[in-house]
């Protein structure tokens, strides 16, 4: 029996709207969590799983693709089958496919089981924000999604230092069976407290969800494997790109001549969304790329232990809460459109300085720049949901909060397998240039006082050097990917400008 017997629409009272908010946010929670966790835990996934730098990526980017295309048919499943329903069913799936990943016996079986997790999880965050949206006046949207906010922070706060733990005094495998307990507590939160939504059948435009989906999963395959296969001289990345192209050029040309598209066109009459769409593609780049940079940085260069890197990058989610605490004084002083700015600022002065970092950074120089990136990443995020939907009218909602999870999950993954192909293609460039410098007339390694060590006479010598010049390359490649992340949030800057100011 149900708690609170209303429509989702209806006014609630300050108690009922505390016991709706818990239960959707332990909801949110689950998966902003399982991202951060696995985050910090990749290199030991890649040493127990035998996998190469290329392939570690995937274990992110299939679960975010996969995200991606769930997100495609939440607001057609929302109103077919009921939005409390499909909210009950992807709590479920995510737990069960949490105790699958936990399971897995090799690579290959657990990005397939990562992708199924993230298409069967990928209605929890837009019908999540859905929820708070209708359950809170207009006038309080602000403060709803800054409480729907904490769940996404939550995770970036203790995810790595959980997942550090957990992987540092068990296994990385417990990172997943984690989520079961915490699946079941959200499954009967939210069954004995979540109020029915209206819904209306409609049929779904099968024409641009598919190209939709073809379209999305067929560019993040040609980013995935496109320095693998050596891209485009490679027929599967040229194949790859042709049906991307078309595919995205059917969608849009189906859209604006079909009836009733996919994406109803009446939500890109409101410039906020469209405007807070384009930023939250940055977003996505900007910031999901660096959380996964950055615990590869620490382990991989710098050689820190997996639970001292986990602690570094929650420095991160400690600055993100600081800007959470502070976005109701800023929100009540400073117009939107600067604190988005603000936010990017942050973002991008913060990579900005980590294209200058050596394999010999100290601690403090790290620490402060991920907080400084954390205090931007929540004041850009809290501000932006807030705006994107200020003035979108409430029957678009849901559909504009699945295709703003939408956009912020292709963000994610394009930018997380951008990366990966920089530091790959970077450190074999790097390395070849280095390698030339090493010879037996190289004035520099000749008057080294660790030449001894270095020597070219011996096999342990030219090991070192080989290790030495290895690290070196790793380090440029890292750099690179860096000024990628500054690159991306200076390009978001414009876009800020072209917000309307919101009516309160």
């Amino acid at each position: 029996m149900r708690i609170i017997n209303k429509s989702a629409q209806g006014t609630f009272t300050t108690a009922e709207l505390i016991i709706i908010t818990v239960p959707v946010l332990m909801a949110s929670l689950l998966h902003a969590l399982n991202m951060s966790t696995a985050y910090v835990a990749l290199p030991n996934m890649q040493g127990n799983l035998s996998a190469s730098p290329d392939q570690i990526g995937w274990i992110i980017t299939t679960f975010v693709v996969a995200s991606a295309v769930g997100t495609v048919l939440t607001g057609w499943m929302a109103n077919r089958i009921g939005r409390r329903q499909l909210f009950l069913a992807s709590i479920v799936g995510f737990t069960v496919t949490s105790l699958l990943c936990g399971t897995a016996t090799g690579f290959n079986e657990l990005v397939i089981m990562r992708a199924l997790q993230g298409f069967v999880s990928a209605p929890l965050l837009p019908i999540s924000q859905a929820i708070m949206l209708d359950t809170y006046p207009r006038r309080r949207h602000g403060f709803a999604m800054s409480i729907w906010s904490m769940g996404m922070i939550l995770g970036p706060v203790i995810g790595p230092t959980v997942g550090a733990l957990l992987t540092e005094w068990y296994d990385w495998r417990y990172l997943f069976f984690l989520n079961v307990p915490m699946g079941l507590l959200a499954f009967v939160g939210v069954l004995l407290t979540l109020p029915d939504a209206d819904r209306e059948r409609q049929n779904l435009d099968w024409i641009g969800v598919i190209s939709l989906i073809i379209g999305v999963v067929c560019i993040q395959l040609m980013l995935d494997r496109g320095e693998r296969q050596d891209w485009f001289e490679s027929p599967e990345i040229v194949l790859e790109a042709i049906l991307a192209v078309l595919a995205f050029y059917i969608f849009v040309v189906h859209c604006l001549t079909y009836d009733k598209p996919y994406v109803n066109l009446a939500i890109f009459r409101d410039r906020n969304f469209v405007v807070g769409s384009c930023l939250i593609f940055v977003f996505g780049i900007a910031v999901f790329s660096s959380l996964f940079i950055l615990p590869l940085f620490l382990q991989n260069v710098q050689d820190y232990p997996v639970l001292a890197a986990g602690w570094i990058v929650s420095v991160r989610g400690i600055g993100t809460m600081i800007a959470m605490m502070m976005s109701g004084f800023l929100a009540d002083r400073v117009p939107p459109k600067f604190l988005i700015l603000l936010g990017l600022v942050c973002v991008g002065v913060a990579s900005f300085y980590m294209t200058d970092w050596t394999a010999e950074v100290s601690p403090f120089d790290i620490i402060w720049v991920t907080l400084v990136s954390g205090f931007g990443m929540g004041v850009m995020w809290v501000t932006l949901t807030t705006v994107t939907f200020s003035t979108l009218m409430p029957d678009l909602r849901t559909e504009g909060a699945a295709l703003f999870a939408l956009i912020r999950a292709i963000g994610a993954s394009c930018g997380t397998s951008v990366i990966v192909a920089i530091l790959v293609r970077s450190s074999q460039v790097n390395y070849v240039e280095l390698r030339d410098y090493i010879h037996p007339f190289s004035e520099a390694l000749r008057l080294s006082r660790s030449s001894a060590f270095w020597g070219l006479d011996s096999v342990a010598g030219l090991e070192t050097l080989r290790k030495l010049v290895v690290a070196q390359a790793e380090t440029i490649a890292y750099l690179n990917a860096f000024t990628f992340l500054v690159a991306v949030a200076v390009a978001g800057v414009p876009f800020v400008f072209l917000l309307k100011k919101v009516r309160s």
